[in-house]
């Protein structure tokens, strides 16, 4: 009978501490994926035997409370996915792309627990809106950093306390998971289908700066001609933009245009530097694609410059949305698994600005309400519309 009593005992005793421990990671004493005390410390805080301190941590592990991490000891966990809830904050620097993918968010998570919360770093910086969005206990962060070096040390210490998932690009020296896309590899397939209508003396022109995606697709861009037995030239480097420039300047651009050796293709590394790019090849009295032939990255919003589309290495963004859904459950199922990169794969979406006929690519929408953003160009509803004088004056 006594033995009998011992076991009920033990079994109470096993469950209690596992509350303990479940009602202190709730309020924040042992964060996910920080280490909890050891069996040892355990048995002596709570005064119970080894047996009932794993039969605790067991109990925890199989709620989804804690995981055991061989020859590293027991980490906190945020406990079962369905009882996860609370505020995500989404920090950017607001751009087109941020604001598709911030919308496509809070739809997906529509009718669950999370609540997605724009936090711009416009003023403090993405480390004060990491900061913030730890101090005030959300449960994750997106970031689309405009920084290419932020203060690694801020973001790194309120990480401890805040899962953070980069979009489209990682931070330096911050280790955190990455949802992004095949940047090189669509950069270097636009390239060789320029070289393949002909296209001899490829520029590359939109904004440089320090972030990796316009490093990967300035690999891809040099990547493309070499493999398609160009030579590339450095005179054909022709940006426009850094990410200290609000205004694009495209004097070196417009001289390069000007030689007898011009360029008779331009990528462009973001969609949203086409506009002055097309104005500059316009200017130089030269004609898309006639003269020019003109590509872009990333299918933030369809471009059609005069009648013909923008041929562009498209991002499928409801898939990236998808993605950055799945990489949070990921992440809050397992806050102390080692940080992982998600690179999605793009479409090359030839269209007129190369040279393909009508017939090869759809038109886009003519109908919706127009504003001016330029002297030559238009945003309409579903897609921008770039125009040459001759165009505007028909």
């Amino acid at each position: 009978m006594a033995r009998g009593e011992g076991r009920g005992a033990e079994g109470m005793g096993y469950q209690t501490v596992a509350d303990s421990l479940r009602e202190r990671i709730r309020r924040g004493e042992y964060t996910p994926g920080s280490l909890l005390p050891t069996e040892r410390e355990l048995q002596e805080t709570y005064g119970v035997s080894r047996s009932t301190v794993r039969r605790a941590i067991s109990a925890l592990a199989e709620s989804g409370w804690a995981e055991v991490m061989p020859k590293r000891g027991v980490a906190a966990q945020f406990g079962p996915a369905e009882e996860i809830a609370g505020n995500v904050a989404y920090i950017d620097h607001a751009h087109l792309v941020n604001e598709r993918v911030f919308f496509g968010l809070s739809r997906a998570f529509q009718g669950t627990k999370f609540q997605l919360v724009h936090v711009d770093s416009c003023v403090h910086g993405v480390e004060g809106a990491i900061e913030y969005a730890a101090e005030k206990g959300f449960v994750a962060a997106f970031v689309w950093s405009k920084e290419g070096f932020p203060d690694a040390a801020r973001i790194q210490k309120a990480q401890k306390n805040l899962p953070i998932i980069a979009l489209d690009h990682g931070m330096r020296g911050v280790d955190c998971d990455l949802v992004t896309e095949a940047n090189l590899q669509g950069t270097e397939a636009v390239v060789r289908h320029l070289a393949t209508q002909g296209r001899k003396n490829i520029a590359i022109s939109g904004m440089i700066d320090m972030l990796e995606i316009n490093h990967e697709r300035f690999s891809g861009f040099l990547k493309g001609q070499f493999v398609s037995g160009l030579h590339p030239v450095a005179r054909n480097f022709v940006f426009c933009q850094t990410s200290g420039n609000t205004v694009a300047d495209t004097s070196l651009l417009a001289t390069r245009l000007a030689d007898e050796d011009r360029p008779d293709a331009i990528f462009v590394l973001q969609d949203m530097c086409v506009p002055p790019v097309v104005e500059a090849i316009f200017d130089a009295g030269l004609r898309i694609p006639e003269d020019v032939a003109v590509a872009s990255f990333g299918g933030e919003m369809p471009i059609q410059i005069d009648e013909v589309g923008l041929t562009s290495v498209a991002i499928d963004w409801s898939a990236f949305v998808q993605q950055c859904v799945e990489t949070l459950q990921k992440r809050l199922r397992q806050p102390s698994a080692p940080s992982f990169e998600v690179v999605l794969p793009v479409e090359l979406l030839v269209r007129g600005s190369c040279g393909a006929p009508a017939s090869e690519w759809n038109p886009f929408p003519t109908q919706g309400a127009e504003a001016f953003v330029g002297p030559r160009w238009q945003v309409q509803r579903d897609h921008l519309s770039i125009r040459s004088k001759a165009s505007r004056n028909r």
